[in-house]
């Protein structure tokens, strides 16, 4: 018996598979989606050790280097931008030369790129090796997203992607934990080395228990791939320059890369909108579930990425906090510990309840938050540092499953891999634009550069409030899916 979802001939082989063919594991009673979901959910597990335990270790790697903090911020930043960046594409990659394939290829990738990160001599070697390893990310996450639509009803969903927020979660958990005692015992590059025999078990369960899956076989969209990579890019440019960079907001260089990504991004519209197989359902935009889903995506983890970043720098800051690795790290564990919590307790309450009630519930408690860690006075005891990060951790709990369910239910099977791509794309770009902007007030508000002040670090949570004031409205557009969709395109 095939998986749900899945229309007569669309799995093919290409895995050992430790279970009967009724897709049970041997002698066991778990079904073959759940041996997906946990293959998917150790792979997100291994990759995402480093995210937050590196944004804590950001001060201590500028301090080996002697780099400026606008360069430094690329080594986090990278990441995400990169993911953005080649997310659209990939995700039509898996849905047209296979999901299986294209997960695999894109983990080894970023496997390999990632235990690079700890030789890296200087710091432009780091952001290079950290780029590379986001671009095979950048191919993991549709994949995953699909692999996992394929064999989850539309109703069961919500619940998978709980679980799968719940990993995302727990790996930086466990991460930056573990994370700033290594970087303060064995310094940071061992984050890295320690991150790969996770990493390497990952690819091995993925090798054998995912089975291939494509969508439809049309033409790659190289037009669109060409167009979104330059438009996001340049845009993506901008940002980085432009508010801590060498680049005023009016100069002739930021002026122009940013008419330039103007017209990429509308030159891909316009091509998305006309061709058989886009990479980004751009008509799908039309539909308020899938917006209000990418939407609240990206302004929930602009708010709680960027406010987790400005977290560690201020925690750190010598004449403010005056943190060590170890104790930022143990800080700032918390939120990521409630977001893990609450990803597969927010799936089954939306399930229950409906996605955009708990939805706009979360994204009201990340703004909360916002303005909580906005009202610490320097020197504030932990005590009072401690309720902004569990709620911040709590609101994005809420906000991701109902999100990223409402965007896969809004699109067809043969089109899995791209609908991934663009809730990831949200997330991504929501989190890249987080860090940047939040930064940006933070360098335009602050005293010095060495010392930017409470105010400075204020005005950046603000900025993140606003953020999510904008998000209530993105939440209030989902919708629990009416009915369930099992084969071909989706209809209202």
């Amino acid at each position: 018996m095939r998986p749900h979802l899945v229309a007569e001939g669309e799995l093919d082989g290409g895995s050992w598979a430790p279970w009967a063919d009724d897709g049970r594991g041997p002698g066991s009673r778990i079904p073959y989606r759940w041996w997906v979901l946990g293959t998917v959910c150790a792979g997100l597990f291994a990759s995402g050790l480093t995210v937050t335990a590196l944004t804590t270790a950001v001060p201590f790697i500028r301090r080996d280097f002697g780099t400026s903090l606008a360069a430094i911020t690329w080594v986090v930043s990278a990441p995400f931008l990169f993911r953005s960046i080649f997310v659209p594409a990939f995700g039509k990659v898996a849905d047209r030369a296979g999901r299986r394939r294209t997960w695999l290829l894109g983990f080894a990738v970023s496997t390999f790129a990632s235990l690079a990160c700890g030789f890296a001599p200087s710091v432009g070697l780091l952001i290079l090796f950290r780029a590379v390893a986001a671009i095979g990310s950048a191919a993991v996450v549709p994949s995953s997203l699909a692999l996992i639509a394929v064999v989850f009803e539309p109703d069961e969903r919500v619940k998978a992607f709980g679980w799968w927020s719940a990993t995302s979660a727990l790996a930086p958990v466990v991460g930056v934990v573990a994370g700033g005692l290594v970087v303060e015992a064995f310094g940071w590059r061992w984050l890295f080395y320690g991150q790969f025999p996770f990493a390497l078990v990952a690819l091995g369960l993925g090798v054998a228990v995912l089975r291939e899956s494509r969508g439809e076989r049309a033409r790659f969209d190289y037009g669109g791939m060409v167009l979104s990579v330059l438009g996001l890019g340049s845009l993506i440019l901008v940002l980085n320059r432009g508010p801590v960079g060498e680049w005023a907001w009016v100069s002739v260089p930021a002026v122009g890369v940013a008419g330039f990504a103007a017209c990429c991004l509308t030159a891909f519209v316009f091509v998305e909108r006309r061709v058989q197989s886009p990479i980004l359902l751009v008509d799908l935009f039309a539909r308020r579930p899938f917006a209000a889903g990418v939407a609240a995506n990206f302004l929930g983890n602009f708010a709680y990425m960027g406010g987790f970043f400005v977290t560690s720098l201020m925690l750190a800051e010598p004449d403010l906090f005056g943190y060590h690795a170890g104790e930022v790290a143990l800080a700032v564990a918390p939120r990521a510990a409630a977001l893990g919590v609450m990803g597969p307790v927010a799936g089954y309450l939306a399930a229950r309840y409906g996605g955009r009630r708990m939805a706009t519930l979360g994204m009201a408690l990340v703004g909360v938050s916002m303005l909580a860690l906005a009202s610490l006075d320097a020197g504030e005891t932990y005590l009072w540092i401690l309720p902004g990060l569990v709620i911040s951790g709590i609101g994005l709990g809420l906000v991701g499953p109902p999100s990223v369910a409402a965007v896969t239910n809004e699109a067809a099977s043969e089109d899995l891999g791209a609908a991934g791509a663009a809730v990831n794309l949200g997330a991504s770009f929501g989190s890249s634009m987080g860090i940047a902007t939040m930064q940006a007030v933070l360098v335009a508000a602050a005293v010095s550069t060495n010392a930017p002040g409470m105010h400075a670090y204020s005005m950046a949570f603000l900025a993140g409030a606003l953020a999510t004031s904008l998000g209530l409205v993105a939440t209030l557009g989902l919708e629990a899916p009416r009915r369930r969709r099992r084969f071909g395109r989706a209809t209202r």
